[in-house]
């Protein structure tokens, strides 16, 4: 269990599961170490185990700050960030992510460039997602 883990340990490894954070991650093939919130500041650009209001866990990164308490949050596969989410709702940052056995996370040279081109312009990624799915590289990829 991914919160007793975050409780007792303070943080957990996880796989994941479906694609709203693909390019990033791949289900199946991609882990993530997520460190327990404990009140950590969190910022655009960070990615957050949240609990939704239909109670489930749901793993997207932060597209903006709303408030101090409220944030905007999208998956990595979509275009339009729709989540309004609450600091109590958050339960972990990740910290690290485990890629086909290459450990990423903010001082890996590619993920830095990735962080500001893919969240800081909804045009970019949209641009990039529709030239993937019009190529068929996208649905090539979702299936390996």
């Amino acid at each position: 269990n991914v919160e007793r883990c975050l409780q007792e340990l303070g943080y957990a490894l996880v796989p994941t599961k479906g694609t709203s954070m693909w390019p990033l991650l791949w289900e199946g093939k991609s882990l993530v170490q997520l460190t327990a919130r404990e009140g950590r500041p969190i910022k655009a650009g960070d990615v957050v185990l949240y609990r939704a209001e239909d109670g489930k866990l749901i793993l997207h990164r932060v597209v903006q700050v709303l408030q101090e308490d409220m944030y905007l949050l999208c998956g990595d596969h979509q275009w339009r960030p729709e989540e309004q989410v609450s600091d109590g709702q958050i339960l972990a940052v990740a910290h690290q992510f485990i890629r086909n056995g290459h450990c990423v996370d903010d001082r890996t040279w590619w993920y830095g460039l990735y962080k500001i081109l893919w969240n800081r312009n909804m045009t970019v990624r949209r641009i990039c997602l529709g030239i993937l799915r019009l190529t068929g590289l996208e649905k090539r990829s979702l299936q390996l």
